[in-house]
């Protein structure tokens, strides 16, 4: 019903709130649609209808945030900029050995966007979108919150500054048991 009455970024914009509302209506959080549709209008006064390219633009739209509007701009237009989620702190946690809550303000807002963007910017920085991706796959699947980091699937599991300390740390505590 939604894509019949608003097939184009131009025909949401065009909307009634009352429109859009009623169109929404059984989803909850109204919110968004009142966000989608500002946003609409956004995009076709201050764009054309274009979506922008780069996140400082995407986040002028509302309810387009620092994480969305780095993953429309390296997914859909290869832009060599960062994404940061739950599951990209888990891997970047995991492979610095960092060990502070991935949602520390100090990990999630500063230490995983620098660390995240010397990855998508490592060799020539191109293909920032697929590193993103599959960032985010890993953290979902293998670096998963009850993950071990000891999977023989995952790719990055010799990697893992976490898994070795780890590992020193069971081995010292078995030498220590062993002398007892």
């Amino acid at each position: 019903k939604w894509m019949q009455s608003f097939p184009t970024v131009h025909d949401l914009a065009a909307a009634t709130e009352e429109q859009v509302n009623s169109h929404w209506a059984g989803l909850g959080f109204y919110r968004r649609a009142r966000m989608l549709h500002s946003g609409a209008q956004k995009v076709v006064d201050t764009y054309g209808g274009e979506l922008p390219q780069t996140v400082e633009e995407l986040m002028i739209i509302d309810g387009i945030g620092r994480y969305t509007a780095s993953a429309i701009s390296s997914i859909a237009h290869d832009q060599c900029v960062p994404v940061i989620d739950g599951n990209v702190c888990r891997v970047l946690a995991r492979l610095t050995g960092v060990a502070n809550h991935i949602k520390a303000p100090i990990f999630k807002d500063k230490l995983g966007w620098t660390l995240a963007q010397q990855i998508v910017e490592a060799g020539d920085g191109r293909h920032a979108g697929e590193v993103n991706q599959a960032l985010m796959e890993l953290g979902a699947t293998y670096c998963a919150p009850n993950g071990s980091g000891m999977d023989e699937r995952d790719p990055l599991r010799l990697f893992y500054r976490s898994t070795k300390i780890g590992r020193e740390v069971a081995d010292r505590l078995q030498t220590m048991d062993s002398m007892d």
